[in-house]
């Protein structure tokens, strides 16, 4: 004959369908009964008539079985894949307007539509992976890593901007790959419980130079800061020590803006200097400024202007040209409302991979869809900053999706990690004698 208490705890678990909330669920009712029994025990009751009573405090178990069901099953952020899908859906706009005359190609839509599609259904098997098991296949990650970095450094196909580029087949490897596959590395690496502290410099150092060989000053200046977010999240004890090793770092940057290829330099004067070069470089900032007045509320109808890189970096400038400050305002109001949807759950994320997982993606998605807000407006220089969701190419969009698609991850399993106790205490005062 079983014991009440098993009885109690399978009729309990029954009702609950996930599969790994039903050990959580077992495992905390255990915990709180044994608690419970030890208190009647010590009040001077035997352990039969404890366990008993500590029972029937509990109350019904199919009763306490659905309502743990409703607490711990997986959960979809359907706010955030409304947003992301909207959002998408206006980034298609700059491919209907990519210029003949300066790119001659007329594919750029289809392709788009394609690189979206692949990117939803990269998001959706991540969002059903259980992302703790980063871990078990982080060696496969790492080596991935490794191997992007040293075909750009080593092996490059060709240099596009003086960037290298590494192509397989209709699939080109680039600076967007390396920061991606480096910073899903750092995010597995420093998800661990227990981390090698001694280790993170070297692996800092080695991971910015690598990046620093390609070269690529907008990938570096995105590792960094997102690297910045994750270590100071993670060793809150050492930040001293961060900020230090930060300023050889700085260091670092520095001599690769000095060793910056020409038209990167004339860029950033320009920038600094734009009436002394505006028949040069300078022109971009004036061009650009002058088409983001003229697309007022609503756009010029039928517009013919010719915008370079009107598709990829300057795909804000595209849309708002064509459809007005509306639709450039909602694609900013969108992303920012991205960025406060991934925030607000970093507290509530007690699990050390989930948490790094959420600040290393909103710090990399932020950086990038600021900076280019920000370039776009005249603010910050031009580089080749590409604008989350809303630029062309396959891998900005793999990216931003893999974002994306582990943070629907990490929420999926936030009712198992988050709650507890607090809804077993909630259920048994639910229970008591003095509730209505």
């Amino acid at each position: 004959m079983k014991e009440p208490r098993g009885d109690f705890l399978n009729r309990v678990i029954r009702q609950v369908k996930s599969r790994e909330a039903k050990q959580f669920v077992a495992d905390e009712l255990h915990h709180h009964l044994e608690e419970e029994i030890k208190s009647l025990k010590k009040a001077g009751m035997d352990e039969a008539a404890a366990e008993d009573k500590a029972i029937k405090h509990m109350g019904s178990a199919e009763r306490l079985g659905m309502e743990m069901n409703k607490l711990h099953r997986p959960r979809v952020d359907w706010v955030m894949i409304g947003l992301v899908l909207l959002i998408s859906s206006i980034g298609v706009l700059p491919s209907m307007h990519v210029s003949t005359e300066l790119y001659n190609d007329n594919g750029f839509l289809l392709r788009e539509i394609t690189y979206l599609l692949i990117g939803i259904f990269i998001s959706t098997l991540l969002m059903l992976f259980d992302y703790r098991k980063l871990r078990v296949f982080r060696w496969w990650i790492y080596g991935g890593t490794a191997f992007i970095l040293i075909v750009l450094m080593f092996f490059p196909s060709t240099y596009i901007n003086g960037e290298a580029h590494f192509k397989i087949a209709s699939f080109t490897i680039d600076s967007t790959a390396a920061v991606t596959a480096l910073v899903l590395s750092w995010v597995t690496y420093l998800g661990n419980a227990k981390v090698a502290s001694g280790w993170v410099l070297p692996f800092v150092v080695v991971s910015l130079c690598s990046l620093m060989m390609l070269p690529s000053l907008p990938a570096v200046f995105v590792f960094t800061l997102t690297l910045t977010a994750l270590l100071w999240g993670r060793f809150k004890e050492k930040r001293k020590v961060i900020v230090w090793a930060y300023a050889f770092i700085g260091a670092l940057i520095g001599i690769m803006i000095f060793n910056a290829q020409s038209y990167q330099l004339a860029r950033l004067y320009a920038f600094i200097r734009p009436e002394e070069n505006r028949m040069i470089h300078g022109y971009m900032y004036f061009h650009n400024q002058e088409l983001l007045a003229r697309g007022g509320w609503f756009g010029v109808q039928g517009g013919t202007e010719m915008i370079n890189e009107g598709h990829t970096n300057f795909a804000l400038t595209t849309i708002t040209y064509y459809y007005g400050w509306i639709t450039g305002g909602a694609i900013i109001l969108i992303g920012l409302f991205i960025m406060y949807r991934m925030l607000r759950h970093i507290r509530s994320i007690k699990e050390p991979l989930g948490q790094a997982i959420i600040l290393g993606g909103v710090t990399l998605f932020s950086t990038q869809f600021l900076y280019n807000v920000g370039m776009t407006m005249g603010f910050l220089p031009h580089t080749g900053m590409f604008l989350p969701f809303v630029s062309y190419g396959l891998n900005p969009t793999i990216q931003t999706f893999i974002i994306v698609g582990l943070f629907l991850s990490v929420y999926r399993k936030k009712s198992i990690m988050s709650y507890g106790k607090e809804a077993m205490g909630k259920s048994q005062r639910d229970r008591s004698p003095g509730s209505k």
